[in-house]
């Protein structure tokens, strides 16, 4: 009986041991965002699945009629795949560039249509949420939309009936919109501490994701905005923003990461680059991911990345292992 024992107690650690090995932690968020029409291609033995646990698929708009167009049929695979390997998968909504049609299909007469829709393509291909990312004009800018709060509080309702998750992508400081309500029905939030300077400052040259500017990102929403740590997800930028030799001069909008470390040698170990040009290239390499990785750590409940794409796949090269590294 004591060796039979010890061998069910071996296999029970055995397989514990290697459900872990899946996921960076169980507790530990690491939150990628990822392409929707490259999910839809993806060769999925080829997808980091092991070394994340949430995927945003960037991004799921309707059109102005309020149509969802996508190819949801193409992404079975790649939900199948992620949910193999324990990774819930959240279509996300928005985007950096302005999305003008929800002005109109967030007020009273579309908005249940729309969070109606929404809810019935998580469920028809067993995605595990939504994640809202609507940005200027919503949860920041000029002219901020006054239903999106309602539409939160109402997206939530119907998305927790279901058991499936509700998060969002906000600034690092949000606009008046994002009230207290709106915030708790969050399961978490992914802030996105980047691009505090670019294309759109020439006058202020510099990092526009620094290790400050995490700390300082994280201790306003945990110390202003009352947010507990678990529900904080630290933003992190796979990509980087470029400044001439003179104020006056024009502004790089951006480089990928990959592209950065694939021309320049060594870039990977530094947080910018002198360009042959003359410019400057301001980024986040393995040292300031790491230890931003350890900051949230401490101080939030996981790490999040716009976006996968823009990554080195595998090899000491990738950011992507090296939160991994860290996380752990």
């Amino acid at each position: 009986m004591r060796v039979k024992s010890f061998l069910i107690l071996l296999c029970i650690c055995f397989i514990s041991l290697k459900v872990n090995a899946q996921n960076p932690t169980s507790d530990f968020k690491i939150v990628g965002y990822h392409s929707f029409d490259a999910a839809t291609k993806a060769d999925t033995l080829e997808v980091p699945f092991n070394k994340l646990t949430h995927i945003d698929l960037a991004f799921v708009n309707p059109d102005v009629s309020g149509n969802f167009n996508q190819n949801f049929d193409a992404l079975i695979p790649f939900i199948k795949a992620a949910h193999h390997h324990n990774v819930k998968v959240l279509y996300s909504i928005g985007g950096g560039s302005y999305q003008a049609q929800y002005h109109a299909l967030l007020k009273n007469d579309k908005r249940p249509k729309l969070i109606k829709d929404l809810v019935s393509k998580v469920l028809q291909y067993d995605a595990d949420g939504i994640d809202v990312d609507l940005e200027s004009g919503y949860a920041f800018g000029p002219d901020m939309d006054p239903n999106y709060a309602i539409f939160i509080v109402e997206l939530a309702q119907a998305l927790r009936s279901h058991n499936k998750l509700i998060t969002s992508a906000l600034p690092s400081r949000p606009g008046n919109t994002v009230t207290q309500k709106a915030l708790a029905q969050f399961d978490f939030i992914n802030i996105m501490s980047y691009d505090h300077t670019g294309p759109w400052s020439p006058n202020r040259p510099g990092h526009h994701s620094s290790y400050v500017d995490a700390m300082d990102d994280l201790d306003y929403y945990r110390n202003t905005l009352n947010i507990s740590k678990e529900k904080l997800i630290l933003g992190v930028p796979f990509y980087g923003h470029g400044f001439g030799p003179g104020l006056n001069d024009p502004v790089i909008p951006w480089m990928v990461y990959k592209d950065i470390v694939s021309t320049y040698g060594g870039a990977e170990w530094v947080d910018h680059w002198h360009l042959p040009n003359g410019y400057i290239m301001y980024y986040n390499g393995i040292p300031t991911i790491k230890n931003k990785t350890e900051l949230a750590k401490k101080e939030a409940g996981g790490i999040m990345i716009w976006e996968l794409g823009y990554d080195i796949p595998t090899g000491g090269k990738s950011l992507l292992n090296a939160i991994n590294a860290a996380a752990r």
